[in-house]
């Protein structure tokens, strides 16, 4: 005799033959975040792969990335087999099979681990643009340390409460589901899960607040500030999707349908995952791009980065030097385009200068590689007392910026 897993509320009749399927949703969603989530982690490894350094951090977000990814491929076939992707009152109990009952538990018992490992990602990705903030540092490790704590009581408590009795068959797996302390609107896995889902929540909208309180501390470009208002964004959106599962998971228990209000929350679940993963590798875009754009100069003199092909020419002869240690040569043809006030190439740090530099000057950015030489007195007067004041606030002192590469004359059309 067919028997329904929860008996259908008034108005609804079973539909064992043809049941609708509900898990679309989470089928598609999956499919277009799986690509993305790949798309992304390629990118900051290629931008980590181009400059040479690796962090704790970037370790750190390759186990996140294999742990997000793994369980959201995991939702694709999780959700395909009953029950999940219809609803409850559709399913007959006789045609379960232990495979699923054992794949619902896994993805119980997994969901924990993989948001505080997004979690962890997501705060040090800020810990290393604002290490310098002092009470978001102190914050962070201790938001790390309670989010660990708490998934670690929720994956506790599923594991207890939902644990097959009192075998390991099939029947077992379905009444340990079926135990009020596992399904029961006032059991303890719905109050710890709604525990979870609030800290969840809470700790998404603690990142985006955290992050444009701290917008101000950031030395960026108006252009550059575009792509920081996207991280935003991003932040929000994943911040909503955490509210929405505490919202469906609240009626996922209100309601008989439990299974049936399962695809809204591993939707949201799902989302906020991918974005907490895209997240971290949005700088590294601007990374990839600056290599091939810019050139720069490190403290050995030595040319780095991929330049336009306008410069090929002239940093043909650059790449050609036997060393990567030593000063290279300026070709003869280039010799003038250079100017050098300084004893040595190796003893000018070079560094590319603030957005606080152009907002108050008539310059604009024409070349990334200057540097502020020490206070010169003036050379028009220069008494014996008292001395000839060394700050730059005085009439008789000022700062030059000196520009180490300069159009090349012969050429015109290189840009500039």
């Amino acid at each position: 005799m067919e028997s329904p897993l929860r008996p259908p509320p008034s108005g609804f009749v079973s539909n064992f033959d043809n049941p609708e399927f509900l898990g679309t949703p989470v089928v598609v969603t999956a499919g277009v975040c799986l690509p993305l989530i790949f798309l992304f982690a390629f990118i900051r490894i290629y931008a980590r792969a181009l400059v040479k350094k690796w962090t704790l951090q970037d370790y750190m977000f390759c186990l996140s990335c294999f742990v997000g990814v793994g369980f959201i491929a995991f939702s694709i076939p999780l959700t395909l087999a009953k029950p999940y992707g219809y609803h409850v009152w559709d399913i007959d109990a006789r045609q379960l099979t232990k495979t699923s009952m054992i794949r619902i538990r896994i993805s119980s018992l997994i969901l924990g681990p993989v948001l505080w490992f997004t979690k962890v990602s997501m705060f040090w990705f800020l810990l290393r643009i604002f290490r310098d903030v002092r009470w978001f540092r102190t914050s962070a490790y201790f938001s790390i340390i309670a989010t660990g704590l708490v998934y670690s009581g929720y994956t506790i408590t599923v594991t207890m409460a939902c644990a097959p009795r009192p075998g390991a068959d099939k029947e077992s797996y379905i009444a340990g589901f079926r135990r009020d302390s596992c399904s029961s609107s006032s059991g303890i896995n719905m109050i710890v899960s709604l525990i979870a889902g609030l800290v969840n929540s809470l700790t998404d909208l603690y990142l985006v607040a955290a992050a444009l309180i701290l917008n101000s501390t950031l030395h960026v470009t108006a252009r550059e500030m575009r792509g920081v208002y996207l991280i935003h964004l991003s932040g929000s959106i994943a911040c909503v999707c955490g509210f929405l599962g505490v919202v469906y998971r609240i009626k996922s228990w209100q309601d008989a349908d439990i299974t049936g209000y399962q695809i809204p929350l591993n939707v949201a679940i799902i989302i906020e995952i991918a974005l907490s993963l895209m997240i971290p590798c949005m700088p590294s875009i601007y990374t990839i791009w600056a290599h091939y754009t810019y050139i720069d100069i490190n403290e050995r003199g030595t040319i780095i980065g991929s330049p336009s092909t306008g410069f090929d020419s002239t940093l043909s002869y650059y790449k050609k030097s036997p060393s990567k240690h030593s000063s290279p040569t300026l070709p003869p043809e280039a010799t003038f385009a250079w100017r050098k006030k300084h004893t040595s190439i190796e003893e000018l740090p070079f560094r590319k200068p603030s957005a606080e530099f152009y907002r108050g000057s008539t310059l604009t950015e024409r070349d990334s590689r200057m540097k502020a030489l020490p206070t010169t007195p003036l050379p028009f007067y220069s008494p014996m007392s008292p001395k000839t004041p060394k700050t730059p606030n005085s009439v008789r002192s000022m700062q030059l910026p000196i520009i180490l590469e300069a159009p090349y004359e012969r050429s015109s059309s290189v840009p500039f």
